[in-house]
């Protein structure tokens, strides 16, 4: 055989090993979460895993007792894939990770996408409850002080009402009828 055969045949060997490592290769698919990962309690949330456009199935997994499971798959050429999670509760939350299909290979896995429900009933309202008791403290205080000047009012003798107040015993006698 001619050098320039054998280095023709090693040659067109290493580039279609090159070729066929290349349409091997995937990129690692991108997971996210809208509007996030962190929900509350019954809301929704739409999962967004990118691919390349050669895909025909994406498949979302959730992490169950150490193992992923398979949540749902989607099937159809597209560069990504939403998968919608209508009511979050504590059994939809975890760790969720995605991957596609191209060809006859599935790609790696995503990283994991952590969501998180949130319970509405379950908020701090200290700083809330606090201004709501200091308002109303200035309310009773306010109240007070009206009471407590209306009682004056009525227990002190009025000037107009008691011109002579040099003579007590009778101011306190004609104030007191």
């Amino acid at each position: 055989m001619d050098p320039r055969d054998t280095i023709l045949l090693c040659l067109v060997f290493c580039l279609s090993q090159k070729i066929q490592a290349q349409e091997g290769d995937f990129p690692v698919p991108i997971i996210s979460a809208t509007p996030g990962s962190v929900i509350p309690w019954n809301d929704s949330v739409k999962i967004l895993c990118w691919g390349t456009p050669e895909s025909y199935l994406y498949q979302l997994e959730i992490l169950g007792n150490s193992t992923f499971e398979v949540v749902e798959k989607k099937l159809g050429f597209q560069k990504k894939a939403e998968f919608l999670i209508k009511h979050m509760n504590p059994n939809t939350a975890g760790r969720y990770q995605c991957q596609y299909r191209k060809q006859d290979h599935w790609s790696e896995h995503s990283k994991a996408l952590e969501l998180v429900v949130t319970d509405i009933m379950k908020q701090d309202y200290t700083v809330g409850n606090l201004i709501r008791m200091g308002v109303a403290g200035l309310v009773l205080v306010a109240l007070l002080a009206i009471l407590v000047k209306n009682w004056h009012n009525h227990q002190a003798p009025n000037k107009e009402d008691c011109p002579d107040l040099s003579e007590l015993s009778w101011s306190k006698q004609k104030c007191q009828t």
